[in-house]
């Protein structure tokens, strides 16, 4: 193993240097959690988007919007996560599968 030495650096100094540079690798491996967010129903999420129920469900299967499926029956969105996939959607313009209609509505 080789060595070390911290030139010109007290005791206490060497051992913030290396406490910093370990929080900051921590952080980098491990991002603090999101804070938990209510689910949104199907309602909401088409309320949320401006959408009926029908258009989301082809934005879901198109893999345009995010569902979490929490049971056979229980399907819920993130309103962060919908607003992330509105941003994707706006950003890569026509290359979204969706028509021209359907994306002037978000």
């Amino acid at each position: 193993m080789s060595q070390l030495h911290f030139v010109g650096l007290s005791l206490d100094e060497a051992r913030l240097f290396i406490e910093s540079i370990v929080i900051a690798c921590l952080k980098n491996c491990f991002p603090a959690p999101k804070v938990m967010e209510a689910p949104l129903s199907i309602r909401d999420a088409c309320k949320f988007l401006g959408v009926s129920k029908p258009t989301l469900r082809k934005y879901v299967e198109a893999a345009v919007v995010r569902r979490h499926d929490l049971g056979p029956r229980k399907k819920v969105f993130y309103r962060s996560e919908l607003e992330e996939d509105i941003k994707r959607l706006r950003s890569h313009g026509s290359e979204s599968p969706l028509l021209e209609s359907e994306k002037q509505r978000l």
